[in-house]
């Protein structure tokens, strides 16, 4: 392949299994688009889907993949922990191999098109892809939750980029990007108290002043009791260690430490090398040269 793609789309069910080997089957049945990862988070009620391939090829894995959503989610019994405004959450295009952001941003209006036209789900175009200055932020887009939209979304300024100014009934609205490669990660604390993990988290978000690019919620796991700070990460701007070293600091002050992290979905190798050779204090080293 001479053009390679990324597509990341995020659906709102972590608990069904069928549903999301339904997902997951018709997602892998395209050829010239791998799905390489299915991450399955319970607590958040989300499974998250990596499909990479040529662009036309990864545009119909993830419509199908949308399609099996918005035919088996229905978000009006959906509950979980991670923000969301429809069966098809955030949903990023990556550019990965002789692909421009620009192209990026023409396959995100390809399949916005498709999926209001013919699914019925509005589309709302957010970051590189964003029509309006105020949707670049993925936050800005989603903070009032599927329950918030179907209130304000036949307001003027909270019309669709895609489709009718309407929610489907049982789908929602789709939040469609471009963007760079990040990592999505979660840090588990030793504490049930999530008012402690949401400050930790606003201590470092870009939103309250932090690192650029940098996103991260205090979330309650019920079935650990515990609560994670669960981030999203542009690994060349800020290395996931010095997240990690943030937020152990912080989490001192309440007398709290860190009992894990997880990555979720696919990370990059240069991600994890940073990390390696920041935690074993390396010298000398030449990861192009001394990885067997």
């Amino acid at each position: 392949m001479s053009k390679v793609i990324e597509c990341i789309p995020n659906f709102s069910e972590g608990k069904n299994q069928a549903v999301i080997d339904k997902i997951s089957e018709v997602a892998a049945s395209v050829p010239n688009a791998r799905l390489i990862n299915v991450n399955v988070d319970p607590a958040y009620n989300r499974c998250v889907h990596t499909i990479i391939g040529e662009p036309q090829a990864v545009l119909e894995a993830t419509f199908r993949a949308c399609k099996a959503a918005v035919e088996n989610i229905d978000m009006n019994h959906h509950k979980g922990e991670h923000p969301r405004i429809g069966a098809i959450d955030a949903s990023p295009i990556i550019p990965i191999e002789d692909v421009t952001m620009e192209e990026c941003v023409e396959y995100a209006n390809q399949l916005a098109e498709r999926v209001s036209s013919e699914l019925k789900v509005p589309v709302y175009l957010y970051e590189k892809a964003a029509k309006k200055p105020e949707r670049v932020k993925l936050q800005n887009v989603r903070h009032p939750e599927y329950e918030g939209l179907c209130e304000l979304v036949s307001q003027p300024e909270w019309a669709p980029d895609y489709g009718e100014a309407k929610m489907h009934p049982t789908a929602g609205a789709m939040p469609l990007g471009v963007r760079g490669p990040m990592v999505a990660f979660n840090i588990t604390l030793n504490t049930p108290d999530v008012k402690i993990a949401k400050h930790i988290a606003q201590s470092f978000r870009e939103a309250k002043g932090g690192y650029e690019d940098a996103r991260a919620i205090g979330v309650y796991i019920a079935e650990r009791n515990v609560c994670q700070v669960s981030c999203m990460i542009n690994y060349k701007i800020v290395p996931l260690y010095r997240i990690i070293e943030m937020v152990r600091s912080e989490a001192r002050r309440y007398g709290l430490s860190i009992i894990g992290t997880e990555v979720c979905g696919m990370v990059p190798f240069d991600a994890l090398m940073d990390c390696c050779e920041f935690y074993m204090q390396l010298e000398g080293f030449d990861r192009k040269k001394q990885i067997l």
